[in-house]
């Protein structure tokens, strides 16, 4: 360990992701000394970058207008500010549901919409499942983005981003045995393979487009990490833990049905998943010796960002499906609390 991770106070940081007043249940699926060695890792390699990737919009289709939800966009945009401010390059990425929330925090948050990109939909016919052979045009998409704007990523990062569940191949490549193979032959049929799911269970794949065939294309390059940060269970990165023992732990739905199975080397849980976002934030602003240079990012300023995105969009909560100003139920003056408690432990006034 560096001396500058010395200074970091990872169990508390770890111990705020950790809390839960959604009551989603998650985050006891590790515990704290594993939750605050994976925060450390995941800094630690942030603090190295110099282009980073940040994919997040989570669907709600069934709100009153088919919308992203707010939590996910508000830590991305966070966190690609901090970057901006700490001389690496951010690329916020989301699809048509998600892009007007990151185009409305930037604004609020001053980032330039030079850093915003739209991650395409297959067309009408191809949206329906996660087959290969249906992601024609995402596959292009993908290879253009490495080839071009993308060229010098050193990281890619999903927060509340929602991914395909498993598929007997992919149990069979996390080692699963016969017992296991036969209770998710069981518990999960064909229809709900390999297909995004929300909380609810309900298979929202038409409107989540093809996000996670970003991830196992860099997968494939030894030169750029990838990390996930999620709450649910259903979103990218969570196959880095077993099924059957992210099965057991997701409190809602159907949870062998939900689990996604896209991993990442890096694995943050959280109360809710925003606050993974602030948290790689300001500790790698604290690695860098840079703090200082985050003290904008208050809770006052967070407040603004959430609700001019609220304001100037069709951001729903993903929890009340409503159009406004909370975050997975929790009004802001509890959400926001996590990102006091944050600021105050890299030594930072809320």
């Amino acid at each position: 360990m560096s001396k500058a991770e010395r200074q970091v106070p990872w169990q508390v940081l770890a111990a705020l992701l950790a809390r839960d007043p959604a009551r989603r249940g998650l985050v006891g699926v590790v515990d704290e000394a594993q939750a605050a060695a994976a925060l450390q890792a995941a800094a630690a390699s942030l603090a190295a970058a110099r282009q980073v990737a940040i994919v997040t919009g989570f669907a709600i289709p069934d709100a009153p207008q088919p919308a992203a939800e707010t939590d996910g966009p508000p830590g991305a945009v966070y966190l690609a500010w901090a970057l901006a401010e700490l001389g690496i390059e951010p690329i916020l990425i989301s699809d048509a549901f998600g892009i007007p929330l990151l185009a409305a925090g930037c604004a609020a948050r001053g980032l330039p919409e030079s850093c915003l990109v739209e991650f395409p939909f297959e067309p009408l016919g191809g949206r329906e499942r996660n087959a290969p052979q249906l992601a024609a045009t995402t596959d292009r998409w993908i290879a253009q983005f490495a080839a071009r704007r993308g060229k010098g990523l050193t990281h890619l990062i999903a927060i509340e981003r929602c991914g395909p569940s498993h598929t007997r191949a992919s149990l069979e490549a996390q080692g699963a045995d016969a017992a296991t193979l036969a209770l998710f032959e069981e518990e999960v049929p064909p229809a709900h393979r390999d297909a995004c799911h929300n909380m609810r269970g309900i298979d929202i794949t038409p409107f989540t487009a093809k996000t996670h065939r970003l991830f196992e294309h860099f997968a494939q390059h030894p030169d750029v990490t990838t990390i996930g940060v999620g709450d649910g269970g259903n979103e990218l990165g969570m196959g880095s833990l077993p099924w059957s023992r992210l099965r057991g732990a997701i409190p809602f739905g159907p949870g062998g049905q939900i689990a996604c199975r896209i991993a990442t080397q890096h694995l943050l849980i959280c109360g809710v998943s925003n606050w993974g976002g602030y948290a790689l934030a300001l500790a790698t602003a604290r690695l860098r010796g840079l703090t200082a240079r985050l003290a904008p990012g208050d809770l006052a300023s967070e407040r603004q960002v959430i609700e001019h995105l609220v304001r100037e969009t069709s951001a729903v909560d993903g929890v009340t499906r409503l159009r406004e100003a909370t975050v997975d139920g929790l009004p802001l003056e509890t959400y926001l609390q996590i990102l006091g408690g944050l600021r105050r432990a890299v030594e930072l006034a809320p």
